[in-house]
């Protein structure tokens, strides 16, 4: 089982963020998607911003997470778990 499937199967619906930001500086988020399929245009068009040459773009086998990096900045698209209740500490 993925780690994707073992997520979903754990907490329920999933949902993809994308992000981007420079390596030790942080990030922000550009949008939270419904389906990875739905963010694929956004997240191309947010790795074309990317003001160097691309030196690295891979994707995670387990969760299907995608992440471009040119310079020290980087994209992510990545699943993470929707909350839908007050969760308990």
């Amino acid at each position: 089982m993925t780690e994707l499937a073992h997520l979903q199967q754990q907490t329920g619906p999933i949902v993809w963020v994308l992000s981007t930001g420079e390596d030790y500086e942080g990030g922000c988020i550009l949008g939270v998607y419904a389906s990875k399929d739905t963010a694929r245009g956004p997240f191309v068009e947010a790795a074309k911003r990317i003001p160097f040459d691309l030196d690295q773009a891979w994707q995670d086998e387990e969760s299907g997470a995608v992440h471009a990096h040119g310079g020290c900045d980087w994209v992510s698209l990545e699943p993470h778990p929707l909350i839908t209740a007050t969760q308990l500490a």
